[in-house]
């Protein structure tokens, strides 16, 4: 029986219910183990438990004893990965930052839907369709921004140089990141790369 004030009986508890995996040599058993334990720490925990952080802190703890470079990639890390393995993602062609809490356009990216409409480095990107974008995260930014291919997104842009204000309409597409956009010598025999 486990006590809703008492921690310690809780773990042990716990701990009585997992030491069978020792013993067990189905992988069935242990799935259902973890699952029990799951649902024990839902009942009877003293606070109120996250079982997605919990179930995430599994699975890192799982892969813990494995090579450094197996890791659990959710969410946006996921994304990260896909795009630095596919070298293309669907949306319209630029990287973006905060420079002094203004959203701006740090680079874009050749032959993309924001290169081709003109949207230029330094753009400020005021409104994203009709959400003001100051006081907003990057990563709440970036899911406005991106979309399904051939979907529409209305960036609202101040001009900080000409202080001009003017409204582009993106069409989301397919973006290649080409690593390596240039390479070449000069006619002093210097080589130059540009690296994206």
């Amino acid at each position: 029986m486990i006590v809703k004030t008492n921690r310690f009986l809780l773990i042990y508890s716990i701990f009585l219910l997992l030491s069978p995996l020792y013993a067990q040599e189905d992988q069935n058993e242990y799935l259902d183990i973890l699952k029990t334990s799951l649902n024990k720490l839902n009942e009877a925990y003293v606070d109120s438990i996250n079982n997605d952080e919990l179930i995430k802190s599994g699975i890192h703890g799982m892969l813990k004893p494995l090579d450094p470079y197996t890791k659990l990639l959710v969410g946006s890390s996921k994304d990260k990965l896909d795009m630095l393995r596919r070298g293309k993602y669907s949306g319209v062609g630029i990287q973006i930052g905060n420079i002094y809490d203004t959203l701006t356009v740090l680079n874009i990216f050749e032959d993309s839907p924001a290169y081709s409409e003109g949207l230029s480095i330094g753009d400020q990107i005021m409104i994203i369709d009709s959400t003001e974008t100051k006081g907003m995260k990057i990563s709440e930014i970036v899911k406005l921004i991106k979309g399904e291919k051939g979907s529409e997104v209305v960036l609202h842009i101040r001009r900080p140089h000409t202080k001009e204000r003017i409204e582009i309409t993106l069409a989301r597409a397919d973006v290649s990141i080409n690593d390596v956009p240039y390479y070449g010598i000069d006619e002093n025999a210097i080589g130059y790369i540009r690296i994206t």
